[in-house]
């Protein structure tokens, strides 16, 4: 397989992967019941993740054995999880969207360079005024749906059947961010063609800017530089 169809066979996997995820635990939460599978599909990703950074870690001993104390706590409190692990859904989807609402919200206020701006000037440099205006509302539009994501979340959990709120947080949130994404390319194609960069290359070229400064300050390890 060329390099471009493995990297599409990969996002294909990854995708089908999610989208099993997703239905599995809204199968799992809208039967409204105590459940150890929902309760370890809520946890068992995130304890994955944390023990893979903990391997990574500097003192891995000490992040290991802090992992376990978390498996632990987790052994412990268990019957607790199991009757209430939409709970932990919940916490993981508000959570998510009230923190991408304040880091975006944040970057909107006076003397700061919104969010998205900032993206488009690793690319663009400096943004001519058409540009700028874009990005600024841009980064408005995606502060305003992670709030709402935020709001739609807490009320359906708390006063909708919970069945309901498992179709919005499973179901309907990919398919939301995609509309999302989707309106914002179809806003950006009217703007000049060498403008039309969106936010996931955007995103790209920070980060790849960022791991350029990162070397760039690593002391050179070659004998002249001593």
């Amino acid at each position: 397989m060329r390099p471009s169809a493995v990297a599409l066979a990969r996002l294909a996997a990854l995708a089908a992967l999610a989208a099993l995820y997703y239905w599995l635990s809204h199968v799992l939460t809208a039967a409204d019941r105590p459940s150890s599978a929902g309760a370890l599909l809520a946890t068992g990703p995130y304890m994955a993740i944390a023990l893979a950074m903990a391997w990574k870690a500097r003192r891995r001993g000490l992040a290991i054995l802090l992992w376990l104390i978390a498996v632990g706590a987790l052994a412990l409190g268990w019957p607790l999880l199991r009757d209430n692990f939409a709970w932990i859904y919940l916490f993981q989807h508000v959570g998510a969207f009230t923190l991408l609402a304040i880091g975006f919200g944040r970057t909107l206020g006076d003397g700061r360079t919104p969010m998205i701006s900032r993206f488009a000037e690793r690319i663009h440099g400096e943004l001519v005024p058409p540009l700028a205006r874009y990005t600024r509302a841009a980064t408005l539009a995606w502060t305003v749906f992670f709030a709402a994501m935020v709001a739609v979340s807490l009320t359906l959990f708390l006063a909708a059947p919970i069945a309901w709120w498992s179709v919005f947080a499973n179901l309907l949130t990919p398919l939301l961010i995609g509309l999302m994404f989707l309106g914002e390319f179809i806003i950006r194609r009217r703007l000049p063609k060498e403008f039309r960069t969106g936010l996931i290359e955007s995103i790209r070229a920070a980060v790849g800017h960022r791991r350029q400064r990162h070397d760039a300050d690593l002391p050179s390890l070659s004998p002249g530089a001593h």
